[in-house]
């Protein structure tokens, strides 16, 4: 519907993804991982949706706040349920299929930090408190979440283990990243194999003034809870 929508149909698409949306919200703790993950990526889309219901607008809609404080307790809740893999924490191999649920998983979650986050500064509010993601890992590189085999997976994870065996490049280290005509060594050698989410996220970095309110790295919306 959205996709091929006729003028005069976006309140219609808003509508229906808010009905969807609050079904969601109702129902997530009663899921199990699998279905978790496709809820967080089904808000995902339904929340481009809101801000752009209509095609040809040109500005971003406003959003009940209602729905953003629904969207941080889902992803409280799915933080509770794991965004990290013992295996990762440990520098080991884990198997395919746990590691593209888990990807996939945080990529649901920087997801939805990220279009809070640009609609809280074309709005001029405060967004989710970005520092909270420091524990996990930046989004993985392109090589391997595209990679469509097991087999091929394991070979490269293997390579990328050889690479990073001291420790994943992490979120929090998007925030030490400085003012500067170089890189360091780790952020250089991670934004050489980065995916699309992954450089969005380096570019808000590297385009925002240090000092700015919209740089708030340590504060903002709490969003996930121990």
């Amino acid at each position: 519907m959205w996709v091929e929508q006729s003028q005069g149909t976006a309140e219609i698409v808003r509508h229906t993804a808010l009905q969807e949306m609050r079904v969601l919200f109702k129902q997530h703790r009663l899921m199990d991982e699998r279905h978790l993950l496709a809820t967080m990526q089904a808000l995902v889309f339904y929340t481009i949706i809101l801000m752009y219901p209509g095609k040809g607008q040109i500005s971003v809609s406003l959003i009940d706040p209602a729905i953003f404080v629904c969207l941080q307790r889902v992803v409280s809740y799915v933080a509770r349920t794991g965004l990290l893999l013992p295996e990762e924490r440990d520098c080991v191999r884990p198997s395919w299929e746990t590691w593209v649920h888990i990807t996939a998983k945080r990529r649901a979650v920087l997801s939805l930090y990220l279009l809070h986050w640009s609609y809280s500064v074309y709005h001029n509010l405060e967004s989710f408190a970005c520092s909270q993601l420091g524990f996990m890992p930046a989004p993985a590189p392109k090589y391997l979440w595209q990679c469509e085999t097991k087999d091929k997976w394991g070979e490269l994870y293997a390579r990328w283990l050889v690479q990073w065996c001291d420790r994943p490049y992490m979120m929090s280290e998007f925030a030490g990243i400085q003012a500067s005509t170089a890189l360091e060594e780790r952020s250089e050698r991670w934004l050489e194999d980065a995916d699309e989410l992954g450089v969005l996220f380096f570019s808000i970095v590297n385009a925002t003034e240090r000092g700015d309110p919209i740089f708030d790295y340590g504060n903002g919306i709490p969003v996930l809870t121990s």
